[in-house]
């Protein structure tokens, strides 16, 4: 049974290598699946030993380590069901605004995933023609210009009125996306569409109603089908990190 341990490791190791040779080794967060994998093969190495009488465990550890386990276990399951709970959210609602979330471009060029909650946010304004939209993101590291700038110009050069188009080109992280994109919005009581990638939905819109927003939407662009586990996972740890901060917390 303790074999079962080997197996998750060479899960982990066989997925990192997908994410490495799809996206490069540098894309973001796939380094957990390392750390993971040498965590399981190192609990198999332990057990195997143990079993074969190399060692002796105390009872203690044990329980301790199977305590822990089931605690993060659950705690994982149920922030994933949050997470998948809002991947299909979507919404016809003619919104006074839409927040639209910028993600890393490179240079001045929009990547692929930004493009996808472009598409996604382009689709929504063609509907609804009387939507502020409101694009958030600052200049990052390799980037020439602000994502929300370089969002900006794909919804201008396709035809979204520049005139409805407000840039929020300060902001870091997903808090800071909020905590600056609302200043636009005097009525907190406004429709607030949040477009972003649709593993992102459930803690974006978590921040924009700590940031006072009364009416929020969710609008979930698709991510890539290779990634997407890679970012589910990356995304319930941040969803630990902005309760641990205090983000969900109305200010």
């Amino acid at each position: 049974m303790y074999y079962i341990w080997l197996v998750f490791a060479a899960v982990c190791f066989a997925y990192y290598a997908v994410c490495a040779s799809y996206a490069g080794v540098g894309s973001s967060f796939i380094f957990i699946w390392l750390i993971a994998g040498v965590f399981f093969t190192a609990v198999f190495g332990v057990r195997f030993a143990a079993v074969k009488g190399f060692i002796t465990l105390p009872l203690w550890a044990v329980r301790a380590f199977w305590c822990v386990m089931a605690l993060g276990t659950a705690l994982f399951v149920f922030l994933e069901i949050c997470v998948i709970s809002q991947m299909n959210a979507d919404t016809d609602e003619e919104c006074d605004y839409i927040i639209v979330l910028g993600c890393q471009i490179r240079g001045s060029r929009v990547t692929k995933s930004l493009r996808k909650r472009l598409d996604k946010a382009l689709e929504y304004c063609l509907k609804h023609p009387d939507t502020v939209v409101i694009v958030s993101g600052g200049k990052g590291n390799g980037e020439d210009i602000s994502e929300a700038e370089a969002m900006y110009n794909y919804l201008a050069d396709r035809g979204v009125d520049k005139e409805r188009i407000i840039m929020e080109a300060q902001s870091y992280d997903t808090e800071q996306n909020m905590r600056y994109s609302v200043r636009f919005i005097e009525d907190k009581s406004a429709k607030v569409g949040i477009v972003t990638s649709n593993f992102h939905v459930f803690r974006a819109k978590r921040l924009a109603a700590a940031k006072g927003l009364k009416n929020i939407y969710g609008i979930a662009a698709a991510s890539d089908p290779v990634l997407t586990v890679n970012y589910m996972v990356r995304e319930a740890i941040g969803i630990v990190k902005d309760f641990v901060m205090g983000n969900f917390m109305y200010r």
